[in-house]
């Protein structure tokens, strides 16, 4: 969808309607809320697996994945 041009201040035509303008808001709380990433991968993988205690072994090993390409040793000794 193409972005919205201003209106122009007549009642007709494409761009048509009351010049106004915006008013500028604070940023709300519930904007600025959200799950961590560790909760949101426990809950996901909780879902995926089926208990607690299985998403929590999967978190850690993602966690410990991400930590290894993260330092640099993502890549695996091929056997």
């Amino acid at each position: 969808m193409a972005p919205k041009q201003p209106n122009t201040g007549l009642f007709v035509g494409l761009n048509k309607g009351h010049v106004v303008t915006k008013k500028e808001l604070a940023p709300r709380p519930s904007d600025r809320k959200g799950v961590g990433k560790d909760k949101r991968a426990l809950k996901v993988a909780k879902r995926k697996l089926g208990t607690h205690k299985r998403a929590k072994k999967k978190r850690e090993e993602m966690s410990s994945v991400l930590r290894k390409m993260r330092s640099g040793g993502g890549a695996e000794k091929k056997k």
